[in-house]
């Protein structure tokens, strides 16, 4: 596996390249996958290709591939966006790209390994993630994780003719190591 970056029992993270794009546009444009990031707007290779290069160069974003470690398939994306490391602290992004991958553990996974790296390499003190109200299953991977809920944006999403609310959930460098000092007795 060509840049692998992170690896773990079902997955790695690689980092995002542009050979990338025809996947993520593919998926993107799927309207069950459109329908749960809330995308109203169609994307094409050349726009991924675009956003993927903007990605590459940026200083406060970090995006990874996840990949089926058993069939080496791109499944989704997660990232690190708005990194501020003079406060410690960014917005984290998850989306397993393939239902077929949906509810197997690879959202957890990709979750895990994402904060062990804020927290244990980047030294990020908080990570914060939007996330539907709605959407219980991501919920409950990231509260399994040691996401707390903060708040609630209200109507912040239209989809489907109505407004939607979302949670704002984060979680501090602390409470992720007093989860794994647990976890280890």
């Amino acid at each position: 596996m060509e840049n692998k970056f992170i690896s773990g029992e079902k997955i790695n993270l690689r980092t995002i390249d542009v050979h990338d794009a025809e996947y993520y546009a593919s998926r993107l444009n799927d309207p069950e996958i459109r329908e749960t990031l809330f995308l109203s707007l169609p994307t094409t290779s050349e726009l991924e290709e675009e956003k993927i290069r903007e990605y590459l160069k940026s200083t406060d974003t970090l995006a990874f591939t996840i990949v089926d470690k058993n069939s080496n398939k791109a499944v989704g994306l997660t990232a690190f966006y708005r990194i501020d490391y003079v406060h410690s602290n960014a917005v984290f992004f998850l989306a397993i790209m393939d239902s077929d991958y949906w509810s197997l553990g690879f959202g957890t996974e990709a979750t895990k390994s994402m904060m062990e790296y804020a927290f244990e390499t980047l030294n990020l003190n908080r990570i914060q993630l939007h996330v539907y109200a709605e959407n219980k299953p991501a919920i409950r991977i990231y509260s399994s994780v040691g996401f707390k809920k903060e708040g609630v944006l209200r109507q912040a999403m239209f989809r489907s003719g109505e407004y939607h609310d979302f949670w704002i959930m984060g979680m501090l460098q602390k409470e992720w190591q007093r989860r794994k000092r647990k976890q280890r007795k």
